[in-house]
């Protein structure tokens, strides 16, 4: 049996594919108690409360001595694209831990996961550094950004894996093929926009023999929200997990009412699923005819390349809203709208105050499309809503959007704090469906590996 060391671990995401054919788990550690509880009742008592920088990880890492396989999902935060991108963040260099574990350790191969913004943010800096880091202790690396949804997850979810195979190995890797047929989003990079059976192993516009095509099964249709969370729409339902805080500010109920299926709370974009503040008097207070029209105007135009070069828009002078928007003496419209605070003066010019995350907020996405990336946030109906109920999703619902069973149980008590800490694993967390494709990719790998030394000797 194939020994396994799991570092970085989470809840075990990365190992249950791993753990269901049958690899030897012999080891995980995470720097999260909470983490380990869950990890240790779902996955394999195994695991350890470690910080990979102390002492006793270094023994630990001594003791085992060497493995077959090393997994880690290094922490991301600051290559994340949905917070600050720091390059001085001590986090960016933890992967150097998984490094010196795996020189120790000597496996045969290993396998890595991060955020996708690892290969864009500081142009690409880190990625090389990563590669090279690891070819100094003998391994060849290579990695690809994958979209979960292509595997059956109902959900998109980008990540970066790197596989590193030792140099004195030299069986080829292939890589997981997808299942099943997607289509890259708005401002997506990378992923061509060709079903996925054509990308094949470089996730690329590799176009395959046609014998190839027609050996392989057809590629099946995406899995939705529906299709994932459509039996436990009731809150009532007897199910682990299948709970939210219930915690937020009274006036959300009214943003509620206003978000239809496909919408998002945003100032800043202007299109038909742009819900504006000023449509909402209620929460955000009243705006007058004009000065409706005023601040439309601004929204329409802000973003457009003659007002100026910012990503998220430019003011606009005075002279420009009162052309554009076909009204006179605007002036004192536009100081209404200061004192409301729904325009800010910048640059000689006014703009929408408060990007609402350029992306928006209280976002409800299609309920007959795959769900938006799971973050760690989806408690807080702020920043995503249920696309059919007044609600943010349940941690259960999060958990089959990122693919676990029903039977993983990540809380222990019906405190708020143990609820928002079970949103948090589910959100680290790598799909299960995604590992066990990596888990069968590997089995194959050291078959091969095994059965080319037999015809060696």
């Amino acid at each position: 049996m194939k020994k396994v060391v799991s570092l970085f671990s989470g809840c075990g995401g990365f190992d249950a594919g791993f753990k269901e054919q049958g690899f030897d788990l012999i080891y995980a550690c995470d720097i999260d108690s909470t983490a380990v509880d869950c990890y240790a009742r779902n996955i394999d008592p195994r695991v350890y409360l470690r910080d990979v920088t102390s002492t006793e990880f270094h023994r630990d890492i001594s003791t085992i001595g060497s493995c077959d396989i090393v997994l880690g999902g290094f922490p991301c935060q600051g290559f994340s694209k949905a917070g600050p991108k720091n390059v001085e963040d001590k986090r960016n260099a933890l992967y150097i831990e998984m490094k010196n574990a795996i020189a120790v350790l000597r496996p045969q191969i290993f396998i890595a996961e991060n955020v996708d913004g690892i290969s864009q943010n500081f142009k690409g800096a880190y990625l090389e550094r990563i590669v090279a880091d690891f070819q100094q202790i003998g391994y060849r690396v290579e990695y690809r950004i994958l979209d979960a949804i292509a595997f059956g997850l109902p959900q998109h979810r980008r990540r970066i894996f790197f596989v590193g195979i030792k140099q004195s190995i030299h069986q080829h890797f292939s890589w997981p093929e997808p299942t099943h047929f997607f289509k890259r989003r708005n401002g997506e990079f990378t992923i061509a926009d060709i079903h996925p059976v054509e990308q094949s192993a470089h996730w690329q516009q590799t176009t395959l023999r046609a014998g190839d095509i027609q050996a392989r099964p057809l590629p099946q249709q995406i899995q939705t929200i529906k299709d994932a969370i459509q039996d436990i729409r009731d809150l009532d339902i007897d199910i682990p997990d299948h709970r939210i805080t219930h915690r937020w500010p009274s006036k959300y109920t009214t943003i509620f009412h206003t978000i239809r299926e496909g919408q998002k709370l945003c100032n800043v974009r202007h299109a038909s699923t742009s819900v504006y503040t000023w449509q909402i008097p209620e929460v955000f207070g009243s705006v007058s005819e004009r000065e409706r029209y005023i601040l439309e105007t601004i929204a329409k135009y802000r973003r457009h390349k003659k007002y100026g070069n910012l990503p998220n828009g430019n003011p606009l002078p005075v002279d420009e809203i009162e052309r554009l928007s076909r009204l006179h003496e605007v002036q004192q419209d536009l100081e209404n709208l200061l004192s409301k605070e729904y325009i800010k003066f910048k640059s000689g010019g006014y703009d929408l105050k408060g990007a609402l995350f350029c992306s928006g907020l209280f976002k409800r996405p299609l309920w007959n499309e795959p769900a938006p990336t799971v973050l760690t946030n989806f408690h807080n109906p702020r920043y995503f809503l249920h696309p059919l109920e007044d609600r943010p999703f349940t941690l259960r619902e999060c958990a089959r959007l990122q693919g676990f069973p029903d039977t993983f149980i990540f809380t222990t008590s019906n405190t708020s704090q143990d609820l928002v800490s079970g949103y948090r694993l589910v959100g680290n967390a790598v799909p299960p469906i995604v590992s066990k494709a990596f888990a069968d990719a590997v089995r194959q790998f050291l078959y091969q590996k095994e059965k080319a030394m037999q015809l060696l000797f």
